[in-house]
Formats: structure tokens, sequence, C-alpha cells
């Protein structure tokens, strides 16, 4: 992960620091945040690890970006159960 990757990485950070994210998941006190990103003609996935490390996915379709956002929000669940129990 890098901090800023490029123009495309710069602009989905603008648009997460501005609450425009779709939905979210995890928290960086926690390791990793994730954050789905259907806006500006983008589909994305952000994602910034407890280091301040910025990253991105950039997807070809909404069904593409349901599916990976489905498991990262699964995987989610699965390790908060763990914590919980």
């Amino acid at each position: 992960m890098n901090k800023y990757i490029d123009d495309i990485g710069e602009k989905l950070n603008d648009i997460s620091m501005n609450g425009f994210c779709d939905d979210t998941s995890g928290s960086v006190e926690y390791g990793l945040w994730s954050g789905k990103v259907n806006a500006e003609g983008m589909l994305a996935i952000i994602q910034e690890d407890d280091q301040g490390f910025f990253d991105y996915k950039l997807f070809d379709s909404e069904a593409e970006l349901n599916q990976a956002w489905d498991r990262i929000t699964e995987a989610e669940s699965q390790l908060m159960e763990g914590i919980d129990n």
C-alpha cells in the first residue's frame, strides 16, 4: 500500500474524507478500514491501514464491486465473531 498511489487514489481519498463512501467497514484502530465508492463515475473499494497507507481497486461493473464488498464485509463479520467469543 502507498500513501497516495496516483491522481485516482487522491480523488478517491478526497471522496472518502468528505464522507461520500456508499458504505464502510472496519476501523484503522483494528488494522484496516475499507470504503465502498460508487461516485463520480468510479466504482472502487478503498482501504487504509493503521499506519495511514492507502490503496484502492477499481471495478468494471456494480456487480463486481458488490461481490468484492460482500467478501470484505463477510470476512470482517467472521473476524468480529471470533473477537467477541
